[in-house]
C-alpha cells in the first residue's frame, strides 16, 4: 500500500512539473512576442496614442504687435522664413545683395540668409580664425598677453593692411592682437603666427585642426590675415558658428573685437567697423574684412534682452553698401522676431511609459536648453509641442540615451525637432515580477 501511495505522489509531482513547465513556456512566449512587437516599432513613426502633447508654457511676458508683412519677396533666391516687414530699416539692401547671413546664438538657427553654404573668401575675416587660436592658448597658459616677440622679416614686408610693425621690433602679444582685431593688420597676422604657433606652418595647422575641433565643415585656411589663395576659403555659416565659439569659448577676451581704435608707433588707427562706429545697440563685436575675391565683408554679434544674434555679410561692393546691409538684418531680426525660452536643459519635460522595467516610467529631458525665434505676431495658441515616441518604451534604458523627440510646431511658421533623453537608468523587471506583468497585461487585453 505504501509503494502505491509513493508511485502517485511521484506521478502527482510529474503532473504538477509538466503543467508548470507548460505555463512558463507559454508565458515566456507571449512574453517574445511582445517584445519583439515593441522592438519592431524603434524605426518606425510613432501612432497618436504615444504622441504626448504639452501645453506651452514660456519664461517669457509675450506681447503681441500686430506686424504687417505684405512685402513681396525679392526674385533672388532668399531664405526669408515668411514675408517681411518692408518698415525694417535699409531692408532693399537685402534683395541687392548676394552673401549674408543672420543666425541666433544658442541655437544655431538661421533667421535669413542667401549663399550661406558657399564657399567664399572670407578676406580679413579670416582673422577671428587667428584670433581663435591665440585665445585658445591664452586660455591654456601656453602664452600670456605681456610676453614679448620680436618681429621678422617676413611680418615687417607684408602688404596690405598694416598696424606698421619693423623689424626687430619687440612687442607684446596683446599689441599684436589689437593690431590684428582693430586695424586688422596682416603684418600682425604673421607675427602671432611666428610667435604662437611656434612656426608660419604649424600655426595654419592649428587653425585647420582648431575649425574641425568646433564644427567648422565648410572651411580651409593656408594663411592667417586672409589675403587671397585658392585652397583659402569659408562659408558664412561657418563664420557665423566661429564668432559664436569666441563668445562662447573665450567672453574675457570678446572685448578686443569691439575696441574702437589702437595706437603704435604714435600712429593711431581707427576700426573700420560700421557698427563700432555708430555704437550699434548691444553690440559685442565684430571684424571687417576686403579683397577682390571676396568684396567688403563683415561680421558681428549683437546682444538685447535675452537674445545674441550673428550677423554675416560679403561680397558688398563698397563699404556703405556693406554698413547698410549689416544693420538692415540685425534691424530685421530684432524687429520682426522675438525669442521664447520653453525648457531648460536636463529638467524633466515628461515622463514616458517603460515596459518590463523596474520603474513604470522614465523621465524624458533635453540636453541643451531650448529656446525658439518666432514672428512678432505669433501668440502662445499658434504654437504645438508634441512628445513623439515608440512606446511604451522597452527596458533596460540607460541614462543618456535617445528615447523620444520633441517636435514644436508653429502654425504658419515652421517646425522645430529636438531629441529627448533618458534622465536616469531603469532596469529590467526580475523573473517573476516579468511573469506578472505580462499576465496582467493578457488580462487586460
Amino acid at each position: 500500500m505504501n509503494k502505491i501511495n509513493k508511485i502517485v505522489e511521484v506521478k502527482t509531482i510529474y503532473i504538477y512539473l509538466f503543467c508548470a513547465v507548460f505555463i512558463v513556456i507559454n508565458i515566456l512566449s507571449i512574453s517574445n512576442s511582445i517584445a519583439s512587437k515593441h522592438k519592431n516599432l524603434e524605426h518606425k513613426k510613432s501612432s497618436l496614442k504615444n504622441v504626448k502633447k504639452k501645453p506651452l508654457k514660456t519664461k517669457n511676458n509675450i506681447k503681441n504687435p500686430a506686424v504687417n508683412s505684405k512685402i513681396e519677396q525679392s526674385k533672388q533666391d532668399i531664405e526669408f522664413p515668411r514675408p517681411i516687414d518692408k518698415k525694417i530699416k535699409n531692408i532693399e539692401y537685402l534683395m541687392q545683395n548676394s552673401y549674408f547671413l543672420l543666425m541666433d546664438y544658442q541655437g544655431k538657427e538661421t533667421l535669413i540668409s542667401k549663399n550661406e553654404n558657399e564657399r567664399m573668401a572670407p578676406s580679413s575675416m579670416t582673422k577671428i580664425m587667428t584670433a581663435f587660436v591665440l585665445f585658445d592658448n591664452l586660455k591654456k597658459g601656453k602664452i600670456k598677453l605681456e610676453d614679448q616677440c620680436v618681429i621678422g622679416t617676413d611680418a615687417w614686408r607684408k602688404k596690405g593692411s598694416s598696424m606698421f610693425l619693423n623689424y626687430g621690433d619687440i612687442v607684446s602679444i596683446e599689441d599684436l592682437l589689437k593690431g590684428l582685431l582693430v586695424v586688422s593688420g596682416n603684418d600682425a597676422a604673421i607675427a602671432i603666427a611666428e610667435a604662437v604657433g611656434g612656426g608660419y606652418d604649424n600655426f595654419i595647422t592649428l587653425m585647420n585642426e582648431k575649425a574641425k575641433e568646433i564644427g567648422l565643415t565648410n572651411s580651409h585656411f593656408t594663411n592667417p590675415h586672409g589675403l587671397n589663395e585658392p585652397e583659402h576659403y569659408m562659408t558664412l555659416k561657418d563664420l557665423a558658428i566661429l564668432m559664436a565659439r569666441i563668445y562662447q569659448d573665450f567672453p574675457e577676451y570678446v572685448h578686443y573685437l569691439a575696441l574702437e581704435d589702437f595706437t603704435y608707433r604714435n600712429i593711431t588707427q581707427k576700426n573700420r567697423n560700421p557698427l563700432i562706429k555708430e555704437s550699434y545697440e548691444g553690440l559685442i563685436g565684430g571684424k571687417t574684412g576686403h579683397t577682390n575675391d571676396g568684396g567688403y565683408g563683415i561680421i558681428g554679434a549683437v546682444k538685447r534682452n535675452n537674445r545674441i544674434l550673428v550677423g554675416v555679410v560679403n561680397k558688398s561692393s563698397n563699404p556703405q553698401i556693406r554698413a547698410k546691409l549689416i544693420n538692415a538684418i540685425f534691424d530685421y531680426g530684432f524687429e520682426d522676431y522675438k525669442k521664447l525660452e520653453l525648457f531648460n536643459k536636463d529638467k524633466e519635460i515628461s515622463n514616458l511609459k517603460i515596459w518590463l522595467g523596474k520603474h513604470d516610467n522614465v523621465g524624458a529631458v533635453s540636453k541643451e536648453d531650448i529656446a525658439i525665434n518666432v514672428p512678432m505676431d505669433i501668440d502662445l495658441k499658434d504654437i504645438l509641442v508634441k512628445i513623439e515616441y515608440n512606446g511604451p518604451i522597452y527596458a533596460p534604458v540607460q541614462k543618456g540615451e535617445r528615447i523620444a523627440n520633441l517636435v514644436i510646431e508653429v502654425k504658419n511658421y515652421k517646425k522645430f525637432e529636438y531629441p529627448l533623453f533618458a534622465s536616469s537608468t531603469v532596469n529590467k523587471v526580475h523573473y517573476i515580477r516579468k511573469i506578472t506583468q505580462i499576465l496582467k497585461y493578457k488580462i487586460k487585453k
